[in-house]
């Protein structure tokens, strides 16, 4: 794993390590915006997390997920703020992304 200074180094430094796809939350899964596809839970590993905390402000803390489907050839970034864990995720999929916290 690589050490990066801000969440936007880390985006950039996994894109270019072939993290080129975006996912966002979708109900109890992931939804990849390119390929439309949702992935569930067990069907993604976290590869490498990044955590931020901007202006020591926790209410400002993000942090940046390497996804890999593993079931298809899918690889991505999730980025999601540190609050977002207490806003609505559903159970099996806030257990899989707070293991890497």
């Amino acid at each position: 794993m690589k050490n990066y200074n801000n969440k936007k180094q880390a985006i950039i430094g996994l894109q270019h390590r072939g993290y080129d796809l975006d996912f966002v939350f979708k109900d109890e899964n992931l939804l990849c915006l390119q390929e439309l596809e949702l992935i569930g839970p067990d069907e993604f590993e976290i590869e490498e997390t990044y955590k931020f905390e901007e202006n020591h402000n926790i209410a400002q803390t993000f942090v940046v997920y390497a996804i890999k489907s593993v079931q298809r050839d899918l690889k991505g970034i999730l980025l999601t703020s540190y609050s977002a864990f207490t806003k609505g995720l559903g159970f099996r999929l806030w257990c899989k992304l707070s293991q890497t916290l």
